[in-house]
């Protein structure tokens, strides 16, 4: 069985499932990735570059479109040029966001394509117009309703689509949400853990079963409502004394606008909630003991397997 992954920044959330077949006997893995893709061990990668990128006149509103055909086109050279030297693929797991895989079925019809499906866009209830902080002009709709024309074609062009959560799956069209499933969950690795632990910055050793909050983004932004959750901060522990609040992130912006002023504070935290680089053990460790402190909250408990 030969399985191909596009990805342009590889491997990207294909990471697991890569190593995982990759592992498996009479399983080819190989994958395509842009020029910076960081490449896993005993996978091999063939890296692309767009020609050009999308032009000063291209009207605004088509911008993500022409980068999406751009990058299609410079990976189906790619997909030809390997069908030229006989490879033919069994699935294609593509992430289709930046439009890798929008010509995949042109150089091989009859191959199943996988996408993984992140986002549908939407010009109100979803990431748009959810803050009255964040104001949202007439222009900032068009644009967001015209990203979708790329979504849409990587919709027509699949066989099956994954999302990770229920929310993000009812984004989608209703034409397209049949053939659009949940990605599983490793509940193996992620859920609560009663024996979990966390040793945190101030010395504290935080226990599964105590009362603990978390917040975990890439980014603590405006976008993810984190100004939000540090304004909510003060009643929650003055409510709630032996509470303890942890929060892991980083201080950029991944999506969204960075505020005026910039992300850091005026003034330093305290010692107590100064930033520290945390290994991804401690990551886990963290939600797993939060997550055990609340065994009634049918939103935290631990997720049903997949079969």
């Amino acid at each position: 069985m030969k399985v191909l992954f596009i990805h342009q920044s590889f491997p990207g959330q294909f990471r697991h499932i890569a190593v995982h077949l990759a592992r498996q006997p009479g399983v080819n893995v190989l994958a395509i990735g842009r020029e910076q893709a960081p490449s896993l061990p005993g996978v091999r990668l063939l890296r692309y570059k767009p020609h050009r990128t999308a032009s000063l006149h291209t009207h605004p509103y088509a911008h993500t479109l022409e980068e999406g055909a751009l990058h299609g086109q410079q990976v189906l050279r790619l997909l030809l040029d390997l069908k030229g030297r006989g490879y033919r693929p069994d699935v294609v797991v593509a992430h289709p966001s930046w439009g890798e895989s929008l010509y995949v079925k042109e150089a091989f019809p009859d191959t199943k394509l996988i996408h993984l499906y992140e986002y549908y866009y939407q010009t109100e209830g979803a990431d748009l117009g959810f803050d009255p902080e964040l104001p949202v002009t007439l222009d900032d709709k068009a644009r967001v309703r015209s990203r979708n024309a790329l979504h849409l074609l990587n919709l027509e062009s699949c066989d099956l689509g994954i999302t990770p959560t229920q929310w993000q799956h009812n984004l989608h069209p209703a034409a397209y949400r049949d053939k659009i499933i949940h990605e599983g969950i490793d509940t193996a690795n992620l859920g609560p853990d009663p024996m979990a632990t966390l040793w945190s910055p101030n010395g504290r050793v935080l226990r599964a079963g105590e009362p603990i909050v978390t917040y975990v983004a890439r980014n603590l932004e405006p976008y993810r409502s984190f100004h939000i959750f540090m304004r909510a901060l003060p009643r929650i522990l003055r409510e709630h004394p032996t509470c303890q609040v942890v929060v892991l992130g980083g201080d950029e912006a991944s999506y969204g606008n960075r505020p005026k002023g910039g992300m850091r504070p005026a003034q330093p935290p305290p010692p107590c909630i100064r930033p520290r680089r945390v290994a991804a053990a401690a990551h886990r460790a963290a939600c797993a003991a939060s997550w055990a402190a609340f065994p009634a909250c049918p939103s935290a408990r631990q997720p049903d397997p997949v079969h």
